[in-house]
């Protein structure tokens, strides 16, 4: 695996590992992509990263609207 493969995946583990804390804390249990080496170019892979990273703020925030 290249370094730049290496930082993908690491990047959306700590993403999904996040939202598994959020998952504790709000008592809900999501389903998260799981990012495999090669297995998307590089816009779809942002794109991803990025609905995951929402979707912690989001429901982050929710947690403090409360």
């Amino acid at each position: 695996m290249n370094q730049v493969e290496e930082k993908k995946n690491k990047l959306n583990l700590e993403i999904r590992e996040l939202l598994n804390v959020i998952d504790m804390i709000d008592g809900l249990k999501g389903e998260y992509f799981d990012y495999k080496e090669n297995t998307l170019n590089e816009e779809d892979y942002l794109d991803q990263q990025l609905k995951l990273v929402v979707e912690a703020k989001t429901r982050l925030m929710n947690l403090f609207k409360d």
